[in-house]
């Protein structure tokens, strides 16, 4: 790498450390916290890598170096697969325990070096694009999918050499890292849309959850909130952008004990996130 490409990579790792140091503060006493943390142990590795990182790129110590790094942008994602009290303590040893097992073929290459660089088996190569899938796949169906493409450009490039998508260039780590500055500001910058429905709290609730959370926990919850509204004869259910009627009625009567009743279920739901 050159070194303005070094400053650059640098320069936009420290950016993204404060955006997730801000999401650290802003989603604090939160199941999304943790999160961001591993988002902040990413981009100090991120951007240690570009301080470190020579002229010589290819040798196996930073071939080895750069793959440790990379694994580490995967494991934001799955510590929010884990977001939910009370196993989100514990969870972040299961994403610790991930990070070393992606790495393991770095650790074997430098324990038993067989060439200039880290090679990885086919197998373990789709291991990796299946972990990076998991972003797109959780959020794809939400208002973060724009994030979630940035996210795994970011990582796909990073791993590039390794799963065999093109040469090497110089620019590679500044591009990724970009692409995870631009996917964070997106997220932090974001501001909710106004509601024009019934329910407009309720639903409000709901999608910060399915847009925080993502797919693999939003569907979980609605399907809890749907199984009560069956249980107690509710004429709405939950889709995904919301409450809707489950009659013709565009907003069907909803009696204050059902409006309460439905407030009681989110709040018994959504405390195990927020």
């Amino acid at each position: 790498m050159t070194i303005e490409a070094n400053i650059a990579a640098c320069s936009l790792a420290v950016l993204l450390l404060r955006i997730a140091l801000y999401g650290v503060k802003k989603w604090r006493g939160t199941t999304l916290a943790a999160p961001c943390v591993w988002v902040a142990i990413s981009a100090t590795c991120l951007a240690a890598f570009a301080f470190l990182q020579t002229g010589d790129a290819d040798t196996l110590g930073m071939s080895v170096l750069r793959f440790v790094v990379a694994a580490s942008t995967l494991t934001p994602v799955v510590a929010v697969l884990g977001a939910k009290r009370p196993q989100d303590r514990g969870w972040q040893w299961v994403v610790l325990t991930l990070w070393l097992i992606v790495s393991w073929p770095a650790m074997q290459a430098l324990a038993n070096p067989a060439g200039p660089r880290l090679e990885l088996f086919a197998a373990w190569k789709l291991f990796l694009l299946g972990l990076v899938a998991m972003g797109p796949l959780n959020y794809l169906a939400t208002r973060q999918w724009f994030a979630s493409l940035f996210i795994a450009a970011g990582q796909l490039i990073l791993l590039s050499d390794f799963l065999g998508f093109g040469r090497s260039s110089q620019w590679r780590l500044p591009t990724a890292v970009g692409c995870f500055v631009i996917a964070a500001l997106f997220v932090a910058l974001r501001k909710t849309t106004p509601i024009n429905a019934f329910l407009p709290e309720q639903i409000a609730r709901w999608l910060k959850l399915r847009d925080s959370f993502g797919a693999f926990w939003g569907l979980r919850i609605m399907q809890r909130v749907n199984e009560t509204a069956a249980l107690r004869d509710w004429p709405v259910q939950l889709a995904w952008s919301g409450f809707e009627s489950i009659t013709d009625k565009q907003s069907p009567a909803l009696s204050a004990t059902q409006v309460a009743e439905i407030e009681q279920s989110l709040d018994t739901l959504l405390r195990r996130f927020f």
